[in-house]
């Protein structure tokens, strides 16, 4: 995500570089859902984004060796709503 689509999503915690700050209860899920970046799923045609491909954010969070992989789901889950709000904005 874009430093800017970051600072609509927390406006409050957003800073003029683009940095925000994460509670360090949240700072693997942070850390994962950056890993998976990469593993969106979007109709090429309209750039409309879908949601992560979740057998890839499967292997990732084995690769990464998170023990609790249903929590971290659920928290990327709730990250992966929010972006998809934002990554979606314009094209709604």
């Amino acid at each position: 995500m874009s430093a800017e689509q970051i600072a609509e999503l927390f406006p409050d915690e957003a800073h003029r570089d683009g940095a925000f700050a994460v509670w360090p209860e949240n700072r693997r899920a942070v850390e994962t859902f950056i890993a998976v970046a990469t593993q969106w799923r979007w109709e090429g045609m309209t750039g409309n984004f879908f949601g992560l491909d979740y057998p890839g954010v499967e292997a990732a969070l084995r690769m990464l060796r998170v023990k609790n992989h249903r929590r971290m789901f659920d928290d990327l889950r709730a990250m992966e709503r929010a972006a998809l709000e934002v990554l979606n904005k314009e094209k709604i």
